[in-house]
């Protein structure tokens, strides 16, 4: 999971972006009224009469989507909410008419209401209606999809915690797991004490100030592991039985950091040699695999820490795009971990 890169023009973009739909939507209606009216009738006529019914859509679109669909609905019932829709679509129809009556000389659209004829009025308050329930349609949309948003920004900060709290867990867990491995060389006074001292000092350099970027190249990665793996070698004395392939081109591939460490600590803590660790990368997987044979303890499966953080990682990170599969033979425990690294994980 990477956080998309925002470009500077972005956030003006999404500021802008809904008065740059509300305008492009009332000029797609206003072009349609007009190439198909205004040939038809003078331009005066046609200028007071849309211009009116402009004014009654456009109130009855911004009424409903800016005050009574966000607070009507809300505070109050739905009968309040259709009263007040009815008492405005009334008020506008009725001062449209008389508008209309005033600003063009031969209608009389007054004296056929006051005679009895409401269609008038019934075909205003009608558009009224349909601006309404377009109004409800667009401001509920926005809202559940800014919910929506919303719930997702919320998620993706509750990740982010969690990864970092995740990562947090590693760098203790190593050093813990390398104090260990000190102390067993300290107890027989062994000669490469202090090249394991300066192998553990290089690996913490690498965790203090590599890993705090959201990615890695995979090559640096590994160089971490070969370092790990070279200190155990020296635990091991004679260094015999530990074999470490890497093969792909690594070069321009990046990947979580610290994500393969727990898995190879696992096979020092809890196996014995011979150790076979192999890592290959073939566009697009990643495949990790290790071999080693159980010490009477027994290998950390699912139950220890290092583990149980590598399989949250994982599904944190590389949802539906990784498995890791663990399986025990006799005395040979076999680990395989393939990831699916995808565009912007290894470009």
């Amino acid at each position: 999971m990477i956080e998309p890169t925002k470009e500077a023009w972005q956030p003006i973009l999404e500021r802008k972006l809904p008065v740059l739909l509300h305008l492009l939507g009332w000029g797609i209606y206003a072009t349609l009224v007009f190439y198909g009216n205004f040939a038809r009738i003078s331009p005066w006529f046609f200028f007071v009469h849309y211009c009116l019914a402009f004014g009654v859509h456009a109130g009855s679109f911004y009424l409903n989507y800016v005050y009574l669909v966000p607070n009507g609905l809300t505070r109050y019932s739905l009968a309040r909410f259709l009263a007040t829709n009815l008492l405005a679509a009334i008020l506008m129809a009725s001062g449209a008419i008389l508008l209309e009556d005033w600003l063009l000389p031969g209608s009389n659209m007054t004296g056929r209401l006051l005679g009895g004829d409401l269609l008038p009025l019934l075909t205003r308050i009608s558009n009224y209606v349909v601006f309404a329930v377009l109004g409800l349609f667009v401001r509920l949309s926005v809202d559940w999809y800014g919910k929506l948003r919303k719930d997702k920004e919320m998620e993706n900060e509750y990740l982010k915690s969690e990864l970092a709290l995740l990562k947090g867990q590693i760098n203790p867990h190593f050093l813990f797991n390398s104090l260990n491995n000190l102390y067993a060389l300290s107890l027989r006074q062994a000669p490469e004490t202090p090249v394991v001292i300066l192998r553990i000092s290089e690996m913490m350099r690498y965790l203090l100030y590599e890993t705090n970027a959201g990615i890695v190249l995979l090559e640096k990665e590994i160089e971490m592991i070969r370092t790990y793996v070279a200190m155990n070698e020296l635990r091991s004395k004679s260094g015999e039985g530990i074999k470490l392939e890497v093969s792909g081109n690594l070069q321009t591939i990046t990947i979580q950091p610290l994500l393969l460490l727990p898995l190879i600590e696992n096979v020092f803590k809890h196996g014995a040699s011979p150790v076979t660790i192999a890592i290959h990368w073939g566009f697009p997987l990643l495949r990790v695999h290790t071999e080693n044979k159980v010490r009477a303890a027994g290998p950390e499966i699912s139950g220890g820490l290092g583990i149980a953080n590598l399989r949250r990682r994982l599904a944190l990170l590389y949802p539906a795009a990784y498995e890791l599969v663990f399986h025990q033979e006799g005395d040979t425990f076999t680990a395989d971990l393939t990831i699916q690294l995808n565009s912007e994980a290894h470009d």
